[in-house]
């Protein structure tokens, strides 16, 4: 019995772990710096990423280059995870008023995504400039 319990402590245990790993990746990727090329193509201000930007730049990552929603480490997991968040402001709107998680997670996921869009950006533009000849 004290084995059961100690298997199922460390299993939960890991799981935990495994969480906050992949929530720390995708929050130091979704906290560096954007540049003004993501500002001229995505139309909005990279200072002020938020939470309703996430499917307008979702959208335009399927826009410019349909593999990189595939391609993408993560992106399909934060899309599940914004999915997640959206639902649980729905269903926790009125208890959730005052708490800003939510809308920070969710503007998270959205920064995450314009850093993505915006790393395809600077290396298309490096290979463009690559191939044009001198």
């Amino acid at each position: 019995m004290v084995s059961i319990l100690i298997l199922v402590l460390s299993a939960a245990a890991l799981v935990q772990f495994a969480l906050h790993q992949w929530r720390m990746i995708w929050l130091s990727t979704a906290n560096q710096p954007l540049s003004d090329s993501l500002r001229s193509v995505a139309s909005i201000e990279t200072d002020s990423i938020g939470a309703q930007d996430f499917s307008s730049l979702l959208q335009l990552c399927g826009e410019v280059s349909p593999s990189l929603k595939r391609s993408t480490p993560w992106l399909r997991e934060v899309k599940g995870y914004y999915a997640v968040l959206t639902v649980l402001q729905k269903m926790f709107g009125p208890i959730l008023r005052n708490s800003t998680w939510v809308s920070d997670e969710m503007m998270y996921c959205s920064r995450f995504v314009a850093v993505v869009l915006d790393q395809h950006l600077s290396v298309d533009f490096d290979r463009r400039a690559a191939v044009r000849p001198s």
